[in-house]
C-alpha cells in the first residue's frame, strides 16, 4: 500500500487525502468505498535527473568555457565551445551552450516578424478593384477565398489583428453578391 499523488475521488469528488492506496495505480476511497484506478502522465512520475559536472583532474584536460573548475565533456553544435555536463543542453534535436539557445530564440522572432499575413492582400483585393467595378467578377472571390484560408492560419505576433480578414470578406460577399443580384435582374428582364 504506496501512498501517491492527493487525488480526488472521480466519484464522490471529496477528500485529496481519504484515500487508500492499493497499489500504484489503484485506490479506494474510503468516504464512499469506490475502487478507482489512475494512471499518471508520465511527467507526474518522472524523476528529475539531476546533472552533475566533473572536476578537472589534471590540468592538461580541457575545461568548460562557462565554468573553469569544470571537466569538458561535450561540444556545442552550434558554436564549437567546449562544455560541462551543466551547459550542456539538448535542443532541437542538438546539444547547445545557453549562448546558442538565446541567439536561436532571437532568429525566430526575426521569423515572425516576416511572416506573410494574407489579410492585407485579401483587403486590396476586395477595395481596389472597385474602381473598375467589372474587375470585382473575379477579385471577389480570390479576396473572400484568402479571407477564408488566412483565418486558419497562425497570427503574427506582430501584428495580431484579423480585422483585414474580416473587412475584405464582408466586402466580397458584398460584391459577389452585389453580381448575384445583377444576373438574376438582367435574367428576369429578359
Amino acid at each position: 500500500m504506496t501512498r501517491g499523488p492527493a487525488l480526488p475521488c472521480p466519484s464522490c469528488k471529496r477528500s485529496y487525502e481519504a484515500l487508500d492506496w492499493i497499489d500504484a495505480n489503484s485506490c479506494r476511497c474510503l468516504k464512499c468505498r469506490v475502487d478507482f484506478e489512475f494512471f499518471p502522465f508520465p511527467a507526474l512520475v518522472a524523476t528529475k535527473e539531476t546533472v552533475k559536472p566533473q572536476a578537472v583532474v589534471v590540468a592538461e584536460d580541457s575545461t568548460c568555457f562557462f565554468h573553469a573548475d569544470n571537466q569538458a565533456e561535450k561540444v556545442c553544435d552550434g558554436c564549437g565551445r567546449f562544455l560541462c555536463a551543466v551547459c550542456a543542453v539538448p535542443f532541437t534535436g542538438k546539444t547547445l551552450c545557453p549562448n546558442c539557445i538565446a541567439n536561436s530564440k532571437k532568429d525566430d522572432a526575426r521569423l515572425v516578424a516576416s511572416r506573410y499575413l494574407p489579410g492585407g492582400a485579401a483587403l486590396a483585393l476586395a477595395l481596389l478593384p472597385m474602381l473598375v467595378w467589372f474587375f470585382t467578377l473575379v477579385t471577389a472571390p480570390i479576396a473572400l477565398y484568402l479571407a477564408i484560408t488566412g483565418w486558419r492560419k497562425p497570427r503574427s505576433l506582430v501584428r495580431p489583428g484579423r480585422w483585414k480578414l474580416v473587412v475584405a470578406g464582408v466586402v466580397a460577399l458584398l460584391q459577389i453578391g452585389g453580381w448575384v443580384f445583377l444576373g438574376v435582374t438582367l435574367l428576369l428582364e429578359k
